[in-house]
């Protein structure tokens, strides 16, 4: 029984021991660091450990760094080996969704990056393997993925190795690694618009599709990017017919909006009266607004006139005219909206504003 326990107790001890990991200070004193960012809904995410210069300015690539691979590898002893790309275990990149690099495809996961350094055109290399310390143990038949890129000098010299992101769109962002007095960037691009859509599209089968006003902003975003207009109609008539929905000014007007966008023209023109009930002067005019925006100028300034039969004549009102009718080309008239509306201004900026604007009607220049 005593020999039992003792056992017992033995694995219980080795069990805790596997388990329990020391938190220590990093390996020779170089700072383990993290960076993350988002493109559009997709989180790009650097670790790695940092090294520094340590008054070897100019001694860092091609020297401490070697050109190409090297013979480090414990697999091989040959030069197969990349540079770890900062210090200690594996510097790894996440992507959340699948992007490209450098114009390549590489799939939504987390890799170790390496580096193989060349002064004309170095090789950047995603490697499935992310656990690994160092470059040690690094494969080629596990990669993903190689770019090649050209470093670039940095004005100022960086002591401490470095992550950054730059050159920020919506579809995309910089990466570059900086060290010393280089830099080594490379570009990441994502198919942002349609992750969104694809996301919006497995939310709205949850929870969030019995939500109208959700279900509305799904909608909303498709116009916005003008992709994905035949689903986009049908969940704008969602937000008005489906769990929850009611006839509101922005869903009526938002699912006339998708009727023009999808070319069914004549429920557009049903729904117009609608709108025009629903919404205030504002409204109505920024609706208006919109259909100029699609081209439509005769339904713009249908609209327009029937929120001046409804709402009189003030500055936010002529003001909507004054755009409908230069929208048609009609400069003289728009001219005339643009005099009633100056001196219905509010403010001085209201009058300075309307008063630009008439400048460029007057050079028959359209100003939507």
């Amino acid at each position: 029984m005593k020999r039992f326990l003792l056992s017992a107790m033995v694995l219980l001890l080795a069990n805790v021991i596997a388990q329990a990991q020391l938190d220590l200070p990093p390996v020779a004193g170089n700072p383990r660091a993290m960076v993350s960012e988002e493109v559009g809904i997709t989180s790009i995410t650097i670790n790695y450990s940092r090294p520094d210069v340590n008054k070897r300015e100019g001694k860092i690539w091609g020297t401490l760094i070697p050109t190409g691979f090297t013979n480090f590898s414990f697999l091989t002893n040959s030069p197969t080996a990349p540079w770890r790309a900062g210090a200690n275990d594996n510097t790894t990149i996440s992507f959340e969704h699948d992007v490209k690099v450098e114009g390549k495809d590489i799939k939504a996961g987390k890799y170790s990056f390496h580096v193989a350094y060349h002064a004309d055109s170095s090789i950047l290399i995603f490697n499935k393997v992310n656990n690994a310390w160092g470059s040690f143990y690094y494969e080629q038949k596990d990669d993903v993925l190689r770019v090649k890129v050209k470093p670039q000098p940095l004005d100022k010299s960086v002591e401490w190795l470095k992550f950054e992101f730059s050159n920020h769109s919506a579809n995309g962002c910089t990466v570059a690694l900086m060290w010393d007095n280089l830099a080594l960037p490379f570009r990441v691009t994502v198919n942002t618009e349609d992750i969104v859509i694809a996301t919006i599209r497995d939310q709205l089968k949850g929870n969030m599709g019995f939500n109208p006003s959700i279900v509305l902003s799904a909608a909303q975003y498709c116009f916005n990017v003008n992709k994905n207009l035949e689903e986009a109609y049908g969940w704008s008539k969602r937000a008005i017919t489906g769990f929850g929905g009611q006839k509101t000014f922005p869903t009526i007007s938002n699912l006339a909006n998708a009727c023009i966008r999808t070319n069914r023209l004549n429920e557009a023109d049903s729904l117009m009266a609608e709108v025009v009930a629903l919404g205030n002067a504002q409204q109505l005019v920024g609706y208006g607004r919109g259909l100029i925006t699609l081209k439509q100028a005769d339904r713009a300034l249908k609209v327009m006139l029937e929120n001046q039969k409804k709402h009189g004549d003030n500055f936010v009102v002529n003001g909507g005219l004054m755009r409908a009718y230069s929208a048609k080309g009609d400069y003289t008239k728009a001219t005339e909206f643009a005099d009633k509306a100056i001196a219905q201004a509010l403010n001085d900026q209201q009058k300075k504003a309307t008063e630009e604007l008439k400048a460029k009607l007057k050079e028959k220049k359209d100003i939507n």
